[in-house]
């Protein structure tokens, strides 16, 4: 009698897990589709709006230089974009190394010094409070945006109804490893989701590093108390516009650059803090889940995500271990058996369902932390991706 509950759990478990992620793809299939035949061409801006790209920096030294030279090659008019590098009392000589390289850059270029680390939140604030450009970028030291990518977002933003843009990342070391490679077909999916939830309404999730929104939704976003400590301002752009009545839009063409971690220990710290970062990001807007002020986004995107984010993983976790305790106790249970071989051969054949079922531990663990009250704001740097 054991056995049987154990195999209906389980099998409802994974059939739950399978059925819910099943249904949100043929979703974003169908509207990614329909999105493709209505197509209308990108707008082309006559007198583009002054840019201000903040810049939060501690013990980045290393990648300035780098930095710098990236800046200097964006397609966008010198005098209609400002830098604001924020430097967290930095120990290695960034913020002397920001003002020499500064003078002979052509570029216009602020640097607010807080003293002490504050984490990253706290910088963006801070920043925010020396721009003066109508539209707000925040990237990290380590990026390199496409010298198109900067133009292409403004661009988009020429469109009233549109208060965000959001662009994609490329790996530089793709090919150089395991983990690399599998974080290449973590992209791969990440980067279809957007694109249908672009379609759909407005993506949940945005890159931070490359984003561009207008500056009446960050300057609401800096304003509130709950974000000064916790999730990711940058990446609350999307709630905050779809909040104040905009869209915010994928925009594929719009690139940056940057390496991945060498190691899948690594990578998995670096996305464990991610997650755990948007976890915050969802919380601190739950009032729009489920509310019909928000569209399709309150109503169908952000509850979707709460179940991916925080359900889903521990429903795949229970019917995981319903198999394990299946098999262990009833060995002979051949349905049971071959319902588990074909799916591991399905992982051990699929980079992306490898790259999957790690995001579901990610999780799972960022949940824990979460509870635990883990410090997300202050976060370890990671060296392999910043060499």
């Amino acid at each position: 009698m054991m056995i049987q509950i154990l195999e209906i759990v389980a099998f409802t478990c994974v059939a739950i897990f399978i059925g819910f992620y099943l249904f949100y793809l043929a979703l974003c299939i169908g509207y990614i589709r329909a999105k493709h035949r209505n197509t209308s061409a990108r707008s082309i801006i006559g007198n583009p709006p002054k840019v201000s790209i903040i810049i939060p920096t501690y013990n980045e030294a290393p990648v300035v230089p780098r930095k710098f030279e990236n800046l200097q090659v964006l397609y966008y008019p010198r005098d209609k974009f400002e830098v604001v590098f924020v430097d967290g009392g930095s120990t290695d000589g960034t913020a002397d190394l920001i003002e020499k390289l500064a003078k002979d850059s052509g570029l216009s270029v602020k640097i607010v010094q807080q003293g002490a680390r504050k984490g990253f939140n706290k910088a963006v604030i801070e920043g925010f409070a020396s721009t003066t450009g109508e539209i707000i970028c925040i990237t990290g030291a380590e990026t390199e945006y496409d010298p198109e990518a900067l133009r292409i977002m403004v661009d988009k933003l020429n469109d009233p109804k549109i208060g965000a843009v959001t662009g994609k990342q490329k790996i530089t070391n793709a090919e150089e490893g395991y983990s690399p490679k599998l974080e290449v077909a973590y992209r791969s999916l990440y980067d279809f989701l957007r694109e249908a939830e672009s379609s759909i309404d407005s993506p949940f999730d945005i890159k931070g590093e490359i984003s561009a929104a207008r500056r009446g939704l960050l300057a609401k976003l800096v304003e509130k108390p709950n974000l000064s400590q916790k999730g990711c301002i940058d990446c609350c752009i999307s709630f905050q516009a779809r909040m104040d009545g905009y869209k915010t839009v994928y925009a594929p063409e719009a690139t940056y650059s940057e390496l991945s971690p060498k190691t899948v220990k690594e990578s998995f710290k670096q996305q464990t803090r991610r997650a755990a970062t948007l976890m915050e990001n969802m919380f601190a807007f739950r009032d729009m889940i489920l509310n019909r002020k928000y569209g399709a986004f309150g109503m169908v995107i952000m509850p979707a995500h709460l179940l991916m984010l925080n359900v889903l993983p521990f429903v795949l976790l229970i019917g995981s271990a319903g198999l394990a305790l299946t098999v262990a106790f009833a060995p002979s249970n051949y349905i049971v058996l071959a319902f588990i071989g074909v799916i591991l051969l399905a992982i051990a054949l699929s980079r992306q369902l490898q790259a999957f079922i790690k995001t579901q531990l990610v999780l799972i663990v960022a949940t824990l932390k979460l509870l635990m009250g883990t410090e997300t704001q202050k976060f370890e740097k990671l060296s392999s991706t910043r060499s």
